[in-house]
């Protein structure tokens, strides 16, 4: 029998320390509801469960920056529709001007509300506002000196993903007046003059016919039916001036945007100038819009120039002609507001299926994550109870081991 060393004792002070090393644990895991609290718990888990949590917390707020993105859709679809309303109202007053049976002092009425309507599309454009940004304002779509944004100065960027890439476009669009129309007007007759042969001034990679052929190549013009339409206006004001040859007078469009004659020497006499300012009024409508005619229609800017339909008192001003183009104008702009809406539209529902694709990967990565880092309460109350029970006996075997040392007093006496 020896005293100085209990190996029994230290035994059971070591199973003690252990049990309760695990009591330990088992504690922090049920108190705290996570099997990995620290990387010695599990460190490849702690690694995987951490990237997780990043792609959560990127998903959570790529579904906020969604929603936001909509919140922004619909702040500017709700201010186009009071504008496509007020262009329909345009289109009424315009087709009501054209009737005969108004006066100018009933055009001049008309054109009053015109003129206002004008301004509150103006007004709805530059102050339609969504946390300090303005999409649809006078500066939404015009281009910088810097390579910034796509050389745009309102190209909003939806980050709608957790990763660099995944992001939604969306450009601003001015609809003010004058916005809408300068999108539309592409071609031009300023400073194009009626040749023998064809159109002198088109030239030029700039020019009214670089504009033409960038239209017909996007699809928006087709030269051939284009062609056709500067004959007819040719032949109509020809017949019109009571000339001869009409028939024999043709005008093509070629795919690079030119515009030839042939016949060109039947265009003569006294009716010559009549017939080529037919041939340049409807080369200039060959985008779909048209200035209206007349002083008070040129001294304008501001994107009225387009909506006038009152007389402006020169010889020859039709002011029927004037509504009529009126009403091509605006059925332009509805077209242009429309194709906007529906950029808008498709967004927003692109978004939408975003944001549940976004919630349904964030749902299922937080249940992967939990697989990993969660504790099984069931699995380690079961430790727990094992590991109390034996930490408990361990301590009774201790003190039993420390009591058996008793037993030499006994040789002492």
């Amino acid at each position: 029998m020896v005293i100085q060393h209990n190996i029994p004792a230290t035994n059971a002070y070591r199973n003690l320390t252990s049990n309760r090393s695990g009591l330990s644990k088992n504690l922090e895991k049920l108190s705290s509801g996570f099997r990995i609290n620290r990387a010695a718990d599990d460190a490849a888990g702690l690694a995987i469960s951490e990237a997780m949590r990043s792609k959560i917390n990127g998903l959570d707020q790529a579904t906020a920056n969604a929603n936001d993105a909509i919140g922004l859709i619909q702040t500017e679809e709700g201010a186009l529709t009071e504008t496509h309303s007020m262009l329909q109202r345009m289109t009424t007053l315009a087709t009501q001007a054209a009737n005969g049976t108004y006066n100018s002092t009933s055009r001049a009425s008309i054109q009053k509300e015109m003129d206002e309507l004008g301004n509150e599309i103006d007004r709805i454009a530059n102050n339609t506002d969504y946390n300090g940004i303005k999409p649809l304002a006078t500066d939404s779509n015009k281009g910088n000196t810097s390579t910034v944004n796509n050389d745009s100065k309102l190209n909003m960027t939806m980050q709608i993903g957790p990763t660099k890439g995944e992001v939604l476009d969306l450009k601003g669009q001015d609809m003010t007046l004058k916005g809408i129309f300068n999108d539309l007007d592409k071609v031009s007759s300023s400073g194009v003059s009626v040749g023998t042969t064809g159109l002198n001034g088109v030239t030029g990679d700039k020019g009214p016919q670089a504009k033409l052929k960038e239209l017909i190549d996007n699809k928006k013009v087709d030269n051939v039916q284009a062609g056709k339409d500067l004959t007819n206006a040719v032949r109509d004001a020809m017949n019109r001036a009571d000339m001869k040859g009409a028939a024999s007078v043709s005008v093509t469009v070629s795919p690079a945007g030119s515009v030839s004659i042939s016949g060109g020497d039947k265009i003569t006499g006294d009716g010559a100038d009549s017939v080529k300012a037919a041939l340049l009024d409807a080369y200039d409508s060959l985008d779909g819009v048209q200035k209206s005619k007349g002083s008070t229609a040129e001294g304008l800017s501001d994107g009225k120039e387009y909506i006038q339909i009152t007389s402006s008192g020169v010889e020859g001003d039709d002011v029927t002609a004037n509504a009529n183009r009126v009403v091509k104008n605006i059925q332009s702009a509805i077209d242009h507001v429309s194709s906007y809406r529906a950029e808008l539209g498709a967004k927003q529902n692109r978004l939408e299926h975003t944001i549940n694709n976004l919630q349904v990967t964030s749902e299922n990565t937080t249940a992967a994550e939990s697989r990993i880092r969660d504790t099984d309460m069931a699995k380690e109350m079961a430790a727990y109870t094992k590991n109390n029970i034996l930490s408990q006996a361990a301590q009774s075997m201790l003190a039993q081991a420390n009591q058996s040392g008793q037993g030499v007093l006994s040789l002492l006496q």
